[in-house]
């Protein structure tokens, strides 16, 4: 059978209903660095162990594919869940919840102001794996901080934030003083947690800066750029990196990015790249011979996988060494199109999600060429939840 392949990193996006919480906050009541807690869990919630809450939320993990879903809760708020899973048996292994006030922008009516959060809460591309990469900036490391946009209903003035687990807001911009609203959007988290990078417009010129979430949150390493649109703020690397663009995916050490189909060497001190720097960056074709085909992830610092090459896009590696090619297809033939859900820490196998029609199954394979991937029977809640998740990490 021929092999057609949509290989793309992430999995399909769409709303779940999981939890019963309502928040409401309103942005008068939170200044900056004074967080306001939302309110308590819904009824039955407070018997919940403190302990086991707690071990539960560990996404430090190792070996945990980690899924994100947003919900309506049964009181008409919006919750945000994070879960991470054992890749192999497909039971989990932690969980948080992010309660999510009123004033946080989960969804807008045009361009600007941007969140991530949008393509979370109201996707309407369900296999972008640009957004997903943007979604997962929003959080930081180990999934203890959400960066929000926040809107005053009344003035329409736009804030940077997070939001905890425990459902406090801290809004980063606080209240501003007599003279021009604060536009702030497109927020993302720093890796570490340490701040909140966003887009601004001030008097129709646009901005990136950061805000970081210890002392007084000014802003910091502000850079102007001619036009931000539909792009997305990805935060990468430690000490963070800000990219204003479509894509950044930043390989294990650290000193090189993957985007919009190019290229980047990092430098230790660079702290922003932005639309100019992506499109001068050398492309980078996975069969050079057709100069065609694009990575989709990182295997190792030297090696990425790739979506063509063969007939039917069957993936396959290649080794970034001057004058290497592309290696002989990972996946055998067959008539499915599959989604790369994520490779695994170590760079021995990779997750995906593979259709045909109605079915949809669950699938993890090494990453050697001529490879015989592992069908995963999901039992339980993810058997349950598998058209509803949102995969954003392999740890």
């Amino acid at each position: 059978m021929d092999y057609e392949v949509d290989a793309m990193v992430g999995s399909p996006k769409v709303r779940a209903v999981v939890l019963s919480l309502a928040l409401t906050a309103g942005l008068t009541g939170c200044s900056s660095g004074h967080g306001t807690p939302g309110p308590g869990p819904g009824e039955g919630s407070q018997a919940r162990s403190s302990s086991t809450a707690k071990g539960r939320a560990d996404f430090s993990q190792r070996d945990m594919v980690v899924t994100a879903r947003c919900s309506t809760g049964d009181s008409g708020g919006t919750v945000v869940t994070v879960d991470g899973w054992n890749p192999q048996s497909l039971t989990k292994k932690a969980h948080a919840e992010f309660r999510l006030p009123d004033t946080v922008l989960t969804k807008v009516d045009g361009v600007r102001p941007g969140t991530a959060l949008e393509d979370l809460c109201a996707p309407t591309n369900l296999t972008d794996n640009d957004d997903i990469l943007a979604v997962r900036s929003l959080f930081d490391r180990d999934f203890t901080k959400l960066a929000v946009v926040i809107q005053d209903p009344e003035s329409k003035a736009t804030h940077v934030g997070y939001v905890d687990r425990s459902g406090k807001l801290t809004d980063l911009t606080g209240q501003e003083d007599f003279g021009t609203t604060p536009h702030e959007d497109n927020a993302a988290m720093a890796p570490d947690g340490s701040a909140v990078w966003f887009t601004k417009e001030v008097d129709d010129k646009n901005y990136v800066a950061r805000r970081a979430l210890a002392g007084d949150h000014k802003v910091a390493d502000q850079q102007s750029v001619e036009f931000v649109g539909e792009r997305h703020v990805f935060v990468v690397g430690t000490p963070d990196t800000a990219v204003l663009g479509n894509s950044a995916r930043l390989s294990p050490d650290g000193r090189r990015l993957l985007t919009e189909g190019g290229l980047l060497d990092l430098s230790d001190h660079r702290r922003f790249i932005g639309p100019d720097a992506i499109e001068q960056a050398p492309p980078l074709y996975c069969d050079k011979k057709t100069r065609s085909g694009g990575a989709i992830g990182w295997i190792d610092n030297d090696t990425v996988l790739c979506t063509s090459g063969f007939s039917g896009q069957r993936f396959s590696t290649l080794d970034l060494t001057p004058d290497a090619k592309l290696s002989a297809p990972i996946l055998p033939s067959n008539d499915h199109k599959n989604f790369v859900l994520g490779i695994s820490p170590d760079g021995q196998r990779f997750a995906f999600l593979s259709v045909k029609e109605t079915e949809r199954h669950y699938f993890v394979s090494d990453l050697k060429p001529g490879s015989t991937p592992k069908k995963i029977e999901p039992s339980g809640e993810f058997a349950n939840m598998l058209d509803a998740l949102f995969f954003l990490d392999w740890r």
